[in-house]
């Protein structure tokens, strides 16, 4: 978009947090009145709009979950009693409640507060969360295993409805109404996830929104019930009434009557931003022997009137992207809107939609990342050939097999991240069918958001599985012309990787229409350099640095042949054995990937395959440069790099001390 508009622009003041500051610990909390907590919301909802107004976070989710956030830790003791928070990105009222709101300000940044639920940041984090769906089955591991030990505490479950639609929550609700264990889910009904929900269980849930008829018709029977056990009434006449009313119950087409046929007993629905109303209901289970679901609903953006409107653009935002809390006044300031940078997730989508045009068996799946994949475009213009599964990773993966196997052309779009879920449904429905199911992996490399969203195992997890090419674009060009020739000549399953970031050369791209086949297989040699001078074979992103260091090498006498590697699977043999052949040269792969099973793992693989054909043969050293085998954490992209190795500065280091004779 360009030219000019008009948006508020103001100087955000720091507003009286009175309750929030007398708030250190859970404890605290305890001793307020229903009439301090509420002033205890409202100044939390002012809390985090002005510290994501710096930081950027999860906005929407966080706003709509004040009030049940401040009834949990009324009603239970955290951190003996566990609460599960699904996901974990909406539980930055729960970091502010129990100690960490003096470190609120470092939210996601480098070794600040994770945006997600951490164990290593506090004792009242139960678990690690990161990934949707996984609540309800750590709730059911952990009641087991305190009822084993004879351990006194309550197990809670955090869970949006989105969460819900993944096949592992619902799993565990199947086994938790099997084993009638104490397990509390508090369902946050908020229909709120990364794109908008979809599927029969959505649907199911926004009926319990609609209708209020369950919770009364379930008083008047509960009513019944109490008065029968104090009526002194003829046997058989009870007998009959409680027929009656059972099946009267069982016949009732009422929402919540379905977590009731599970086993689970059903509460709601209530209004979630009623804080009396959430601790009652609360109180009411809180001794209860067996499952229980208390159905919540709340409104995403909760106090925040642009959140409130657009919940799927402030799911999370960047710092700075916040417009005024609605108690401030500003004044309107014209300013120039500069267009933002086309992404590789932009330059996907833009492909895809071109390519549907060519390709009239061609589809699109993502399990729930539309919005930030981009896919929503490809959706408006080929409905009929979008699908969105919800939260189901395992099955996107497989109903693309059942596509391929009868020749439609599918394109899975999945967050590296995400698609660890789907695992055995790439090798057992896919792989081993060798079927021409196409891979766009998006977020492949470093993020922001820490350990549960480091995209840093697909290179060696897809290299692992036969059948399978694996490929990575070293700019926007390229990612387009591999997912043409994927989609057009493929045989197989193929997997693409590319960053969450701006798109390397996207202004070079001419005719959007216009695509070409290229080899898949066989790598480019970007610069020549001199013999003897060192040859970086760099993947994907990793190409972009090893051309930038390339001013600074040459600068002091290094001038190494730049090889940009396309394919991790299959390796260009041809190429590859040629570099290695001469034993003056030394190698240094460069990925941003594990190097535990990655990219320079292939190389040194096949160097050794070269030497058992040929013991006697003199091969070039291999140096690989990637991530080491550890956990990353949270922060800026740039810094990650830098802390890993992988930034221009610390490779331009390693490669002089390396290659410099």
């Amino acid at each position: 978009m360009h030219g000019e508009f008009r948006v508020f622009m103001h100087t955000l003041a720091k507003p009286t947090t009175t309750f929030l500051d007398a708030v250190l610990t859970p404890a605290e909390l305890k001793k307020l009145s229903l009439e301090e907590l509420n002033s205890l919301a409202n100044e939390i909802r002012q809390e985090i709009v002005l510290n994501l107004a710096k930081t950027g976070g999860h906005l929407a989710s966080n706003l709509g979950v004040v009030e049940i956030t401040i009834a949990l830790h009324k009603v239970f003791n955290s951190p003996k009693d566990l609460i599960l928070w699904d996901v974990g990105h909406q539980a930055y009222v729960h970091k502010m409640l129990t100690g960490r709101r003096h470190k609120f300000n470092t939210l996601r940044q480098f070794k600040g507060l994770s945006g997600f639920i951490s164990p290593f940041e506090s004792e009242h984090d139960a678990f690690i969360a990161g990934h949707s769906s996984t609540s309800i089955s750590l709730a059911v591991g952990m009641v087991l295993a305190s009822h084993h030990l004879q351990q006194d505490r309550k197990v809670i479950a955090v869970i949006g409805d989105g969460g819900l639609t993944g096949g592992m929550a619902l799993e565990a609700i199947n086994h938790l109404g099997y084993i009638q264990k104490d397990v509390i889910i508090i369902l946050n009904d908020n229909e709120m996830s990364i794109s908008e929900n979809v599927g029969g269980f959505s649907q199911y849930m926004k009926r319990i929104r609609e209708t209020f008829f369950y919770k009364d018709i379930k008083r008047k029977i509960d009513f019944i019930e109490d008065k029968l056990d104090q009526a002194n009434l003829n046997p058989a006449v009870k007998d009959l009434i409680q027929i009656v009313k059972k099946e009267a119950k069982d016949r009732f087409d009422t929402p919540g009557i379905v977590f009731e046929k599970l086993g689970v007993n059903y509460s709601g629905p209530i209004d979630g931003h009623d804080l009396g109303a959430v601790m009652k209901a609360l109180n009411d289970v809180k001794d209860k022997s067996t499952p229980q679901i208390i159905h919540v609903i709340t409104r995403k953006g909760k106090g925040y009137a642009p959140a409130e409107a657009d919940a799927i653009k402030y799911h999370g935002v960047p710092a700075f992207a916040l417009e005024p809390a609605l108690t401030e006044k500003a004044e309107p300031t014209a300013v120039a809107v500069q267009p933002k940078p086309r992404t590789y997730s932009d330059i996907f989508t833009e492909a895809l939609i071109n390519i549907a045009r060519l390709e009239p068996n061609m589809v699109a799946i993502t399990p729930a990342t539309a919005e930030g994949s981009g896919l929503v475009k490809f959706g408006k213009v080929f409905p009929e050939r979008f699908f969105d599964v919800a939260i189901c990773e395992q099955h996107a993966v497989t109903m693309a097999a059942g596509m391929a196997k009868l020749g439609v052309k599918p394109v899975v779009s999945i967050y590296s991240t995400f698609l660890q879920r789907a695992m055995d449904q790439v090798i057992h429905d896919v792989a081993i069918m060798n079927l021409p199911v196409v891979f766009g992996i998006d977020r492949g490399g470093l993020v922001e958001d820490g350990e549960t969203h480091q995209g840093v195992f697909d290179i060696a997890f897809m290299r692992s599985v036969p059948n399978f090419t694996v490929l990575a674009p070293r700019d926007a060009r390229e990612l387009r012309n591999m997912l043409y020739t994927a989609i057009k000549e493929s045989k197989g399953p193929v997997a693409i990787r590319f960053p969450r970031e701006k798109a390397v050369n996207a202004s070079e791209i001419g005719d959007p229409a216009e695509f070409e086949l290229i080899d898949l297989t066989k790598w480019q040699v970007l610069r020549p350099g001199k013999p003897g001078a060192g040859v970086l074979l760099a993947y994907g992103a990793m190409v972009e640095t090893a051309v930038q260091v390339l001013p600074e090498l040459n600068r002091v006498g290094i001038e190494p042949m730049v090889v940009a590697a396309r394919s991790a699977k299959p390796l260009d043999v041809s190429l590859l054995q040629k570099v290695l052949r001469d034993p003056k040269n030394r190698i240094v792969t460069l990925e941003e990937g594990q190097l535990t099973g990655g990219f320079g793992a292939a190389v040194l693989e096949y160097s050794s395959q070269l030497r058992q054909v040929d013991p006697a043969c003199k091969l070039a050293d291999i140096v690989n440069l990637g991530i080491a085998d550890k956990f990353i954490e949270h922060g800026a992209r740039p810094i990650l790099l830098d802390e890993v190795g992988l930034s221009p500065a610390k490779v331009s280091a390693f490669l002089q001390k390396y290659l410099k004779f």
